[in-house]
């Protein structure tokens, strides 16, 4: 038979609620009191229930993540989530494939305490909903918004910072500077900031937009390869390039060096994230590099504060980009 909190009180000659006490650490117990009850949990065998205590209280001291895809950039934000919450809640990770009914069902989580909160990494949530269930439970998002949506959200200013590559490629004396995006905004809003970026950079410096110059597809490494072909094979080839990935920008380079093309002097080639990959291939990539890290603390201090404080969660929090070049591109 299973040992029971009861079984314990009688064999420490206490009572259940200071055996709960200690099981939840409270000062109210003196240590040796504290002491007793826990060698005799040792001694006994003793294993608490906590998905059922949690639940009594309605919480369970989960947190869910849900990403949209596999990604290298991913990882740092999780890691960040990770080690703000790891002392106080364990974190579950699922994989949401950029599908709406898939999203909801896994923030239905909330609703019936499996997790205590969730954070979105890209969403099709639209933000009438999306609102609505952050109005109830406690959801952040990283790294990308939802339009009109009030719910906690960390990122960078993606449209300042495709706006700072853009001006440094101008300010080297580059004017046919192309774009490769995705067509994806819904999932990923911040592709739609990065052209706005790309879009005004270039008007503020008086350059005509030439829509040859801006290919938009998907995210995958072929993307960029298809990207540079296009490129490459125009009467004026572009002289820099700015992708809205890593992943596109090695794309692009695998292209450009299959065709001769020099990378860093013939043609520059700037990515966007600053993933592990950039410094895995030659020419190693010059990039945007988003916070990743302390995107994924931030969001889950925001969430852990609110959960404490007994209130739900809201509002926008920029963090801080960085360009890192290297030998991609000049910048």
């Amino acid at each position: 038979m299973s040992i029971t909190i009861k079984d314990v009180a009688k064999q420490a000659g206490v009572s259940v609620a200071t055996v709960s006490r200690v099981l939840n650490d409270s000062s109210a117990v003196s240590e040796e009191t504290a002491r007793i009850v826990n060698d005799v949990i040792e001694q006994m065998g003793y294993s608490p229930n906590l998905l059922g205590r949690n639940l009594r209280r309605r919480e369970t001291k989960s947190i869910l993540i849900v990403v949209p895809s596999t990604g290298s950039f991913y990882g740092g934000v999780i890691k960040g989530i990770q080690d703000e919450v790891e002392n106080d809640y364990d974190v579950l990770i699922a994989c949401g494939y950029s599908t709406r009914s898939t999203e909801l069902r896994l923030l239905g989580m909330l609703a019936n305490h499996t997790v205590d909160a969730a954070v979105l990494m890209g969403t099709r949530v639209e933000a009438k909903t999306l609102d609505a269930l952050s109005a109830v439970y406690h959801i952040g998002l990283c790294s990308e918004s939802v339009e009109g949506s009030n719910t906690l959200t960390v990122l960078i200013d993606n449209r300042q910072a495709a706006y700072d590559v853009i001006t440094r490629f101008i300010a080297n004396g580059k004017e046919r500077i192309a774009l490769v995006t995705t067509d994806d905004n819904i999932i990923a809003p911040s592709s739609d900031d990065r052209l706005r970026g790309y879009l005004e950079a270039l008007a503020d410096n008086g350059i005509e937009v030439r829509e040859e110059y801006i290919f938009r597809k998907d995210y995958d490494f072929t993307c960029g390869i298809e990207a540079a072909k296009r490129f490459l094979s125009l009467p004026e080839p572009p002289e820099a390039v700015l992708c809205i990935s890593d992943l596109l920008a090695a794309g692009v380079i695998k292209e450009a060096l299959r065709q001769g093309v020099t990378v860093g002097e013939d043609l520059e080639v700037c990515g966007f994230d600053n993933v592990e990959l950039c410094e895995m291939i030659t020419p190693m990539i010059t990039t945007v590099a988003q916070p990743a890290y302390q995107i994924g603390r931030t969001c889950a201090r925001s969430l852990v504060e609110s959960l404490r404080a007994g209130h739900t969660p809201h509002g926008t929090i920029i963090m801080d980009h960085e360009i890192i070049v290297r030998e991609s591109a000049k910048l």
